[in-house]
């Protein structure tokens, strides 16, 4: 089939600045370069670092950009949003649409995939008659709106990260074609031999101490000021200490503040020595750091569609402590783990199930990757569902 995938207008693809989504739509292009499956056309916003990417040598997939940083670009857009028709979203998003459907619309595709833009549908209904699968990472349809009724009607078939997610669309209360295709990971990068580079002592850490890792976005909603404050709380416990991999929110952020950050170094400061930042870590990179840690704790305060974090550290063997919500138990059946139901006192929560898998280590131990979580499985499962 000839295929058009419309990226989230944000990141580019291939994922040289990271995020979650475009590494996954690259998997799946790397996948059909090997295979051969479909002609693909990925449209995707800019940067200067997909130019010389080897991806683009691709026969079968191939990249379209639009180049958003651009002052001529940036006028059009601000101007669009003044005359333009708003649908789901920001303005710039929109835009980024119009100029998506510029680029595609005289190409006659068989197939439309929206990687976590369902809204763009509600465009493309009104445009063309080629069938719109959506594929969905986040909770973007969980109310009976008119509009999400309107997305749902326009849409072919829908892909859920979880089968958290696909009950969740399920509430708009339009019958769909839902199916649950599990994020997939590259276990040649996340595996327990893959350090080789870094040590404990890189960070002031002793082989006795007890590590706690954190990476993400270091944004309210990830739960990582609740974390910070367990370890406040747990001070007087000398040899536990937190790692926290990530910044505010993708690599050319790293050099930022606001005052969030500003917020979580005050209290970091209050427990001096026993917590680590280490900005921004390339993708590729970040399992050589996980790896330094005994456990990881993902305190979401959201209900998370799935749970890569999850997958990421159960396949570098480590237990995990999360927050039991949206996808994330389905992410760690059959694993070594502590669910938490939050309440009011996360920090407190969090202090108690540290403590607990520290006090009894060894019955934590032996988590690994489950087979329907690699990569290829991924894969294979999306393409097979596009039949």
């Amino acid at each position: 089939m000839k295929i058009a995938i419309i990226t989230s207008g944000i990141l580019p693809v291939p994922a040289v600045q990271g995020g979650a989504v475009e590494n996954l739509i690259d998997y799946l292009l790397e996948y059909n370069n090997n295979y051969h499956l479909h002609d693909i056309f990925v449209y995707s916003v800019f940067n200067h670092k997909t130019s010389q990417h080897p991806a683009l040598q691709s026969s079968v997939n191939h990249y379209e950009y639009i180049q958003t940083k651009t002052r001529s670009y940036r006028i059009s857009a601000k101007i669009y949003s003044y005359i333009g028709h708003h649908y789901c979203y920001h303005y710039q998003l929109e835009y980024f649409f119009e100029s998506v459907w510029r680029k595609m619309k005289d190409k006659h595709f068989d197939l439309i995939i929206l990687e976590n833009r369902p809204g763009f549908a509600l465009q493309l209904s009104e445009r063309t008659q080629t069938p719109i699968i959506s594929h969905i990472h986040t909770n973007l349809l969980c109310e009976p709106s008119a509009i999400n009724q309107q997305i749902v009607k326009s849409t072919y078939r829908f892909f859920a990260v979880s089968d958290y997610i696909k009950e969740e669309i399920k509430k708009v209360g339009i019958d769909c074609d839902i199916r649950t295709v599990y994020n997939g990971l590259d276990f040649s990068v996340f595996n327990s031999k893959s350090n080789t580079t870094i040590c404990r002592k890189d960070f002031g850490f002793t082989d006795n101490d007890f590590v706690i890792v954190f990476w993400g976005r270091l944004v309210p909603k990830k739960g990582i000021k609740e974390l910070i404050l367990a370890l406040e709380l747990l001070k007087e416990q000398k040899d536990i200490k937190l790692l926290v991999i990530g910044s505010i929110n993708f690599e050319d952020t790293d050099n930022q503040t606001n005052p969030f950050i500003e917020e979580l170094r005050e209290v970091a400061e209050r427990v001096h020595g026993k917590i680590t930042f280490t900005g921004f870590i390339p993708y590729q990179e970040i399992a050589n750091y996980i790896t330094l840690a005994n456990v990881a704790v993902i305190p979401s305060n959201i209900n998370e569609a799935f749970g890569m974090t999850c997958i990421e550290a159960c396949a570098l063997g480590l237990p995990v402590i999360a927050t039991n919500d949206g996808g994330i138990p389905e992410a760690l059946t059959g694993q070594k783990h502590v669910l938490i139901d939050k309440n009011s006192n996360l920090s407190e929560q969090l202090k108690d199930a540290i403590l607990k898998v520290k006090n009894d280590y060894s019955s934590y131990l032996g988590n690994h990757l489950n087979p329907k979580f690699e990569r290829d499985t991924y894969c294979r499962s999306f393409y097979n569902n596009l039949k």
